[in-house]
């Protein structure tokens, strides 16, 4: 990935050019601004002042989500030390922030052993959808040999499940007391009952998903899934 000396999102919703590299990034520094942790081309403006950047608290656009979770780590964190499983949880979350943020996406939240990911906001792209799924594939990839990497032998379960759906979601300030930006709406609940769904090294995606990518992908299982706090039954189909 390409590191940039401007914000990308104040640049590509504003217009604005904000230093966060480079010798200009300094005279900024003293108000607060620097690099965001959701992306590395990204600052903390568009981190924490979403209706600044916006006008709005909250806006309505078409997204992509991304939810990554470990298969496994509740029951083995009851048998491994907390250091080694701590060293295990850093290693997933840097291994998931490569690869989203390798396929334009941010990184929203670390929530215990599970990911959020953003894809079309704040940096727009025309193929958020598959730049989700490359993204997803990536770090599948990546994880394959997670057990043996982190020292761990045949007995401990473990994997990543990934769900992933898109569609229109309400994108800005959550809270007025602790503001906190994410994405909200029934696209973020789908995808997060998507990977709760999904087993150790699988990849569920929902219909609308697939349709955008079905030809790269012409061997893939189909499943109608009944899901918690979903009305009707949901087709998925299984990446990886």
């Amino acid at each position: 990935m390409k590191e940039t000396i401007i914000c990308q999102g104040c640049w590509e919703q504003m217009h604005v050019p904000i230093a966060i590299r480079g010798p200009l990034s300094f005279f900024f520094r003293p108000f607060g601004i620097k690099k965001s942790q959701m992306h590395p081309n990204l600052c903390t403006i568009c981190e924490s002042m979403f209706t600044k950047v916006k006008k709005y608290k909250q806006i309505s656009i078409s997204t992509t989500i991304l939810f990554a979770d470990i298969r496994g780590y509740t029951d083995m964190s009851q048998q491994v030390e907390a250091s080694e499983m701590n060293e295990l949880l850093g290693c997933f979350y840097d291994r998931c922030s490569t690869a989203v943020w390798e396929n334009e996406g941010i990184v929203n939240k670390f929530i215990g052993d599970s990911v959020l990911a953003i894809f079309n906001f704040p940096l727009v792209r025309k193929e958020h959808i598959k730049n989700a799924v490359n993204a997803a594939v990536q770090l599948q990839k990546s994880c394959e040999n997670f057990k043996t990497e982190n020292g761990l032998g045949n007995e401990h379960a473990l994997g990543v499940g990934i769900g992933i759906h898109t569609g229109e979601c309400f994108m800005g300030e959550v809270g007025t007391s602790y503001k906190d930006f994410t994405a909200i709406g029934p696209v973020v609940n789908l995808a997060a009952r998507l990977q709760g769904a999904a087993g150790s090294g699988e990849i569920l995606v929902t219909e609308d998903v697939f349709n955008q990518l079905a030809n790269q992908f012409p061997d893939v299982q189909r499943r109608v899934l009944t899901l918690k706090g979903i009305n009707s039954p949901v087709t998925a189909y299984v990446l990886a």
